[in-house]
């Protein structure tokens, strides 16, 4: 039940860091670079300041739940065993004898 949950805000986790980080403002200067004007407008604003918080805190949420479900944190229920899978295999005989 918690390992479905986990899940489930894994996947949501995941989502929201990508749809963040589509989000961010581009970082390069591109051919501003060239002639100096790239530092012109580099002052960074508080939504995306915010965002960058918001991301940061997404990852951190996802790896943990990442690590929690790859653990042996929750406990596993134990497999059935079946018949069929337990059953002994039998070693193939050879071409030449025939009975």
């Amino acid at each position: 039940m918690i390992a479905s949950i986990l899940s489930v805000l894994l996947v949501l986790a995941g989502i929201a860091i990508v749809v963040m980080v589509l989000l961010h403002a581009p970082k390069g200067d591109g051919l501003a670079a060239i002639g100096g004007q790239g530092q012109l407008f580099s002052s960074q604003k508080s939504a995306e300041k915010n965002l960058n918080r918001a991301t940061w805190g997404a990852v951190v949420v996802f790896l943990a739940i990442s690590g929690v479900l790859s653990s042996s944190l929750l406990k596993q229920v134990p497999q059935v065993n079946t018949p069929a899978a337990n059953a002994p295999v039998s070693a193939p005989s050879a071409a030449g004898s025939q009975r």
